[in-house]
C-alpha cells in the first residue's frame, strides 16, 4: 500500500513506548478509526480526488438520497453551476445534464436528536448562550449540553454539524424542506448566527482533497457565482468507496477525537465560538491507497 499521509502525519508515541512496531494506524484502533467505505463518497473533480466521509446518523434521509443519485450515475459529469470563490462549490443540479434525472424533495434535517450515551462529543468550549461546541468523530458539532438529554424525553440533545471548510452539505428553495440533488461543498467556514447552520442540512465532511474544492472554477461575484451555461467546471465522477473493486479503494483513518492520544490536545483547545472552532488544526487523517 503507497501510505498518503494529510494535514500533519501522525506519530506513533504510544506504540513507540510500549516497544511495539508501527505499521500503520490500522494497528492502533484506540487512536485510529477508520472510515466505513459504504459511508465514503469518491468525487473527481479536474483529475483530482475529493473523498467525502457520509454521516447517516447525522442526516439519513440525505445520505440515502446521495447514495441513490450516486448510484445511478446521475451525479456524473453535472456541472458546478455556482461557485462563490471564498464561500462554497455548488452541483448537484441532476436535471442540468440527465432532464429526466427527477427525485422527489427531502424533508429537513438541520439538526438531529444526539443520545449522548451512544454519541460522546469531546466539548472544547461553549457560546455564550450556552450552547457547546466539540468533537464529534474528528468534525466539529454545536449543540445542547448533555445534561439536557438526561432531562428530556426522548432523552437526547439537539446537536448539529457546523458549516466549517470541507463540509458539504445540501442546496434547497426558500421552503425548508425542498432540498432534493443539488449540494455544496464548503470552501470557507459559515457558522454561527449569520451564517448556515440549522438552515441548511449537512451531511458529510472532506477528509481529503479540501484543495481541489477550492480549485473549482469561481463565477462572477455580479452574477452571485452563477456560471454561463457551458463553462462551469464539472464533476466527472461520484462513486461510493464500497463499489469499486477492493484492490481499488482508498482506505481512510482519521484521528481518534475520543482516543487517549488526543486527550492532550484536547487539554489545550477553548473556543467560545463556532467560527474560531472552525480555524482549530485540523485532526489528522492517513489516506492508504493501493500499491502501484
Amino acid at each position: 500500500m503507497l501510505r498518503q499521509i494529510l494535514f500533519a502525519a501522525a506519530g506513533a508515541a504510544s506504540l513507540a513506548a510500549a516497544g511495539a512496531a508501527w505499521a500503520g494506524p490500522a494497528d492502533d484502533p484506540a487512536n485510529w478509526r477508520k472510515v466505513d467505505p459504504e459511508n465514503l463518497l469518491q468525487l473527481t473533480i479536474n483529475g483530482g480526488e475529493v473523498l467525502v466521509e457520509l454521516r447517516p446518523d447525522v442526516a439519513p434521509g440525505h445520505i440515502t438520497r446521495i447514495k441513490q443519485v450516486a448510484r445511478a450515475g446521475h451525479f456524473d459529469k453535472v456541472p458546478f453551476h455556482r461557485v462563490i470563490d471564498d464561500f462554497m462549490v455548488q452541483g448537484g443540479d441532476t436535471e442540468l445534464t440527465y432532464p429526466a434525472a427527477t427525485y422527489p424533495n427531502i424533508k429537513a434535517e438541520f439538526t438531529w436528536g444526539r443520545d449522548p450515551a451512544k454519541q460522546k462529543v469531546q466539548w472544547v468550549g461553549a457560546t455564550v448562550g450556552g450552547d457547546k461546541i466539540g468533537y464529534l468523530d474528528g468534525f466539529l458539532v454545536q449543540g445542547q449540553p448533555d445534561e439536557l438529554a438526561m432531562i428530556s424525553f426522548p432523552a437526547v440533545a439537539k446537536t448539529w454539524m457546523l458549516h466549517c471548510s470541507g463540509v458539504t452539505s445540501m442546496a434547497r428553495a426558500n421552503d425548508p424542506n425542498s432540498a432534493n440533488t443539488q449540494f455544496f461543498l464548503m470552501r470557507q467556514a459559515r457558522v454561527g448566527p449569520d451564517g448556515l447552520d440549522q438552515k441548511y442540512t449537512p451531511w458529510g465532511w472532506t477528509v481529503s482533497g479540501l484543495e481541489t474544492i477550492r480549485g473549482v472554477k469561481a463565477g462572477r461575484e455580479e452574477d452571485n457565482g452563477v456560471l454561463p451555461p457551458g463553462t462551469s467546471d464539472i464533476l466527472t465522477k461520484a462513486v461510493i468507496v464500497a463499489d469499486l473493486p477492493a484492490n481499488k479503494r482508498p482506505n481512510v483513518y482519521v484521528r481518534r477525537t475520543d482516543g487517549p492520544e488526543f486527550a492532550a490536545k484536547l487539554a489545550e483547545i477553548k473556543v467560545t465560538d463556532p467560527y474560531e472552532a472552525c480555524y482549530l488544526p485540523p485532526v489528522e487523517i492517513t489516506v492508504e491507497r493501493p500499491g502501484q
